[in-house]
């Protein structure tokens, strides 16, 4: 038999060893790697159009690519939707489609999601993250049409159409229940008082208009 000289021996075993710890880091590597999480966003806000025929609630969940998201229909008839779509993680653009209603917006990356609704009903929707109450209801007086609104934290936010098209869109806070709407060019266009499930109040455009707003919790 030939003899193997001890260096050689030495040399094999160094490099069985060094195979073994490779095949071993790779494993403990394979066990210990993560796949990188999917960032999940919630955001929940309010929909209407249609010359104030349309309205509703909407809520939409981001997870990396994928939308899911519900949509509940006030009017003109009760009825709530699931709603599926994409998100373009690049441009933060998001489209979502169910029940004949078609909903293309873009997040800003914060907080907001607006955009517009076409299909069965056509107008315009806000949603704002982590949004935890979304009112649905109409005003009158000077002008009139309907008004809905989200809570978010101590910011609201939503919008209004009239009865002759025109969207007006809507931002405040509330402190306790005493709710204020900003008007776009400065001063108070709104004040009201959220009780129970309802909130009610008035309203002053600054230039003539003026009149009451009511509405419901829809979410």
């Amino acid at each position: 038999m030939q003899s193997i000289a001890p260096w050689s021996r030495g040399l094999r075993g160094l490099a069985t060893g060094l195979a073994v710890v490779a095949l071993v880091g790779t494993a403990c590597h394979s066990d210990n790697a993560t796949s990188p999480v999917s960032t999940v966003i919630v955001l929940a806000g309010s929909v209407n159009g249609d010359a104030a025929g349309f309205s509703g609630s909407v809520s939409f969940t981001i997870t990396g690519t994928a939308v899911t998201g519900s949509f509940h229909l006030v009017a003109p008839a009760s009825a709530t939707y699931t709603l599926s779509g994409s998100y373009n993680t690049g441009t933060r653009a998001i489209a979502a489609s169910g029940g004949g209603y078609n909903f293309a917006g873009t997040y800003d990356g914060s907080s907001r999601l607006t955009g517009t609704v076409s299909g069965t009903g056509s107008g315009t929707f806000v949603a704002a993250k982590d949004a935890s109450e979304t009112y649905c209801g109409t005003f009158a007086g000077g002008a009139d049409g309907v008004w809905n609104f989200s809570i978010d934290g101590t910011g609201v936010v939503g919008s209004a159409t009239t009865s002759s098209g025109t969207v007006i869109s809507l931002s405040g806070t509330i402190a306790g229940d005493a709710i204020t709407i900003s008007r776009a060019g400065g001063g108070t266009l709104a004040t009201g008082t959220r009780s129970g499930t309802g909130a009610n109040g008035t309203w002053d455009d600054g230039v003539g208009g003026t009149g009451t707003w009511t509405g419901t919790r829809c979410n």
